[in-house]
């Protein structure tokens, strides 16, 4: 009489078995991972169509530092300009130079909400600020439209903003 079921066989079933479940998890992690990135790729155009318009064009350093005197923006604007780059998930980095295009320091912007957010920067040859509170709003000061990102700074005992004439798009 023939044997019907070697051992033989069961190993054959038991790697068959473990085989199927390799390329199962294989082909479950790559769907997973394919999956995430097309949800953060959805995510982040999202937040840079909310976020977007802030940032900078190109490498132009467009958004200008004015001090805050008694309440009111001043007259004229200090000699320090800023670029915004865009980094996702509601985050800039900027860095910002004087008006002889030396660099005076870099840091990042964290947005809460498109009106609201911290910021937290080095300043050459100073320290790190943790943090200070930023306030977006769009504004007009002496006749023009700007955006405008102000700056708490109590902890220098001032207050700024940063200035970027509106581009009506």
């Amino acid at each position: 009489m023939t044997d019907f079921w070697t051992s033989k066989d069961t190993l054959n079933v038991i790697i068959e078995i473990i085989s199927g479940l390799i390329i199962g998890i294989v082909a479950s992690f790559y769907s997973a991972s394919y999956y995430e990135r097309l949800v953060n790729k959805r995510k982040r155009n999202v937040l840079l169509e909310k976020y977007g318009f802030l940032q900078s064009t190109e490498d132009e350093f467009d958004w200008q530092h004015w001090k805050i005197e008694n309440g009111k923006i001043a007259e004229s604007p200090i000699e320090s300009y800023m670029n915004l780059k865009y980094k996702g998930d509601k985050t800039f980095s900027f860095k910002w130079e004087d008006k002889n295009c030396k660099e005076n320091g870099s840091g990042f912007i964290y947005w809460d909400e498109v009106f609201y957010g911290k910021m937290s920067f080095f300043e050459s040859e100073k320290k790190w600020f943790d943090y200070r509170n930023v306030y977006y709003e769009k504004i007009t000061h002496q006749e023009k439209e700007y955006d405008a990102i102000f700056v708490n700074a109590d902890d220098q005992g001032t207050k700024y903003v940063m200035l970027r004439i509106s581009v009506i798009v």
